[in-house]
């Protein structure tokens, strides 16, 4: 075969292609225009259904919301309040259980359960309508623990675990801070509902011995703590009157400069260890400030608690919208039957 041939099939295999290209590109570009299509016909669609059916729709979404109003007006108001705790020795899971526990026997309508898990009267027990508890999420939280975590395991655990793995694990137990909310028809019970909730964790007798253990320890360690701060303060000044003592000779050379330069980077070095040790006496006092309870109330339930007013869980809209679904529903299940009808005679 010539080059001349060889370069004109070149050409040729080359336009194929290109026309090939083309093709595939303009189907693409109308399979995008079809379906842009598509959802313009079916916007036109539901703008029509909705014009054709717009007093059935608008009377039956009016009707529900006057229904719901009026329930809203007659029914007794709820009120909530909410408590911020932080809890110690891992006793979230526990705070949590028994917060569903109390939400449990308002579903239940054992008031008188409720009365004596909480030592309220059981009239007041029965105004109760829910107990709820989440955390207060903090993205940094994670951080600070992982960073925590890998200070204390070895090289080779840390090596198997990175951030995102960390953090798959996290909980909503492992955060610092915790909501319970409760509702209630009455405005002045959740001042007496503080108390019991924290003293049913404070009373388990595990947390309790968590708490002495982790005391004693605290105490142990502030000891130690004091007694090699004490050591290294005589140290000091030890060194200190020697080279108060060594500065008054009148001697000079270059031995006794040596010797003075090494007592003066001794005492540095106690200085440096001096200031250590006083950090670590004020993170174990903070320590023990933090762990005085096992469920430390950061923010208590108010004395008066405030009206619901969340729109979506009022009778008001519930009704309203789900008039108008019901109204839609029927206007689709008539359109259906009536196209099954005339789908049926034509077939005839």
């Amino acid at each position: 075969m010539s080059q001349l041939d060889k370069q004109k099939d070149e050409e040729v295999d080359l336009g194929s292609l290109f026309k090939t290209i083309g093709k595939g590109f303009q189907n693409l570009f109308n399979a995008i225009g079809k379906f842009f299509m598509s959802i313009f016909n079916l916007l036109i669609l539901a703008m029509v259904f909705i014009r054709n059916n717009a007093i059935k729709l608008s009377v039956s979404i009016v009707l529900g919301v006057l229904i719901g109003l009026v329930l809203d007006i007659m029914l007794p108001k709820q009120y909530s309040s909410t408590m911020i705790v932080e809890p110690n020795f891992k006793s979230a899971q526990q705070l949590y259980k028994n917060v569903e526990y109390y939400h449990e026997l308002v579903k239940q309508k054992d008031s008188v359960l409720l009365a004596g898990a909480l030592n309220i009267s059981v009239g007041e027990a029965a105004k109760l309508k829910g107990f709820y508890i989440d955390p207060i999420k903090n993205e940094n939280e994670k951080y600070e623990l992982f960073d925590k975590f890998i200070n204390e395991v070895d090289t080779a655990t840390v090596s198997r675990i990175d951030i995102k793995e960390f953090k798959k694990g996290f909980t909503d137990y492992d955060y610092r801070y915790h909501r319970i909310k409760v509702k209630s028809l009455s405005n002045s019970i959740f001042e007496k509902l503080s108390e019991p909730i924290v003293n049913s964790v404070e009373s388990n007798p595990y947390f309790k011995n968590q708490k002495k253990i982790n005391d004693q320890n605290l105490l142990q360690n502030e000891k130690v703590l004091l007694k090699s701060l004490s050591e290294v303060d005589t140290l000091r000044n030890i060194y200190n009157e020697v080279l108060i003592t060594e500065a008054k000779k009148a001697e000079t050379g270059t031995n006794i400069t040596l010797a003075q330069g090494a007592k003066r980077t001794n005492e540095l070095e106690l200085f440096n260890e001096s200031l250590e040790l006083n950090k670590d006496l004020i993170s174990n006092n903070k320590a023990k400030a933090e762990t005085t309870d096992i469920l430390n109330v950061v923010s208590t339930f108010s004395k008066v608690g405030v009206k619901e007013r969340n729109i979506t869980k009022k009778y008001t809209f519930l009704l309203g919208v789900g008039f108008g679904l019901l109204m839609l529903m029927f206007i689709l299940f008539r359109q259906l039957n009536r196209y099954l009808k005339n789908y049926k005679n034509s077939d005839n």
